[in-house]
C-alpha cells in the first residue's frame, strides 16, 4: 500500500461536482481551427493502473475497493468542466462503466492538468479488462500557460475516444514532454527545463533510490548535423509530490527534442516497472 497512499492521498478532499457553466469553445490564433483528427489526438491514452485496490471513501462513498485509471491528454483540462459523467469506460465484453468520481489531483499544478484520474469499477484485469475510454460529456481544454512550449486552445472534447488502454500488468511509459520556462520551471541551475509526464504515477524502482536519483536514468537529445546528441540532466525537480510529472534540468543550450528513460528505473502503484520509454518534446509552430 506504500505507493497507493503516496499517489492518492491528495484526492481525499476533492469534489466530484461539475460546474454548471462550462466555457464556450473559442479559437486561439496560435493554432487556428482544429481538425477532427487533431482533436481526437488530444486523448493520448488510458492506464489501467489499479484493480480493486483503492478504498471507496476516496469518492466519499462506502462500499467495495475501486479501480484506478489515469486518462492522459495532450492539452490541459478545464477543471470547472470536469465531471465523472464526462467519461465511459468500455470493458472487453462491451459493458459501459461510469466512474464513481474523477480528479485532476495530484497532477494539478500549472503546466500539468493533463491527467484525469478515474475511480470506479472498470472490469477485471485478466478476464474482462477495460479496452476503451470515451468522453461523452462537455469536457473542455484550456489555453496553455505562458512558459510552455505546447500550443493549445479551448476545445470541447465531447465525442473523442481512445482504445490505447494500457493493461494492468504493463509498466508505465512517457506520454508527454515539453520545454518550460518562467515561473513554471523549478530548476535552480542549468539552461533549459524539460517537463515529462508518465501515463501513471511513478516512484523509483531500484532499491535505495529516491526520486532525486532518477535524473541519471533520463537522457535528452538534441540535433546536430542530422544526428541525435545525448545529454544527461544535471538534476531533477518537481518531485515528491505524488504525481506523474518530472522536470529535468539540462546544462546544454542545444535544444532538447527527445527524452528517453532506461528500463526498470520507475514503477507504477501496482509495482510494475517501466520498459525503455521515449518521447518527442512537444512544441508549438505558429
Amino acid at each position: 500500500m506504500r505507493n497507493l497512499f503516496k499517489l492518492f492521498t491528495v484526492i481525499l478532499l476533492f469534489s466530484c461536482n461539475k460546474n454548471e457553466d462550462p466555457q464556450e469553445q473559442v479559437n486561439n490564433d496560435c493554432t487556428g481551427e482544429y481538425a477532427s483528427e487533431e482533436i481526437q489526438d488530444t486523448l493520448v491514452s488510458a492506464f489501467f493502473g489499479l484493480d480493486n485496490t483503492l478504498p471507496s471513501f476516496l469518492c466519499n462513498q462506502p462500499g467495495s475497493l475501486l479501480d484506478g485509471m489515469p486518462v492522459n491528454f495532450k492539452f490541459p483540462i478545464d477543471e470547472s468542466s470536469l465531471s465523472e459523467t464526462d467519461f465511459e469506460v468500455i470493458d472487453s465484453l462491451g459493458n459501459k462503466h461510469i466512474p464513481m468520481c474523477v480528479s485532476l489531483a495530484p497532477a494539478n499544478e500549472k503546466g500539468e492538468n493533463r491527467t484525469v484520474l478515474l475511480l470506479g469499477e472498470f472490469g477485471t484485469a485478466v478476464i474482462n479488462p477495460p479496452v476503451e475510454v470515451r468522453v461523452v460529456g462537455d469536457l473542455f481544454t484550456i489555453d496553455t500557460f505562458s512558459g510552455e512550449s505546447v500550443c493549445s486552445e479551448i476545445i470541447n472534447l465531447n465525442g473523442i475516444t481512445t482504445t490505447n488502454v494500457i493493461p494492468l500488468a504493463d509498466g508505465p511509459s512517457l506520454f508527454f514532454a515539453q520545454r518550460i520556462d518562467s515561473n513554471l520551471s523549478e530548476c535552480n541551475s542549468g539552461t533549459q527545463t524539460i517537463q515529462v509526464a508518465w501515463n501513471g504515477g511513478v516512484t523509483p524502482y531500484i532499491s535505495g533510490d529516491t526520486e532525486s536519483d532518477l535524473f541519471q536514468y533520463y537522457v535528452g537529445y538534441s540535433y546536430c548535423s542530422g544526428d541525435l546528441i545525448p545529454h544527461v540532466p544535471i538534476s531533477i525537480v518537481d518531485i515528491n509530490d505524488n504525481d506523474n510529472f518530472h522536470q529535468l534540468c539540462f546544462s546544454t543550450r542545444d535544444e532538447i527534442v527527445k527524452v528517453t528513460m532506461m528500463a526498470n528505473t520507475v514503477e507504477d502503484p501496482n509495482h510494475d516497472p517501466n520498459l525503455y520509454s521515449e518521447i518527442d518534446v512537444s512544441s508549438c509552430t505558429q
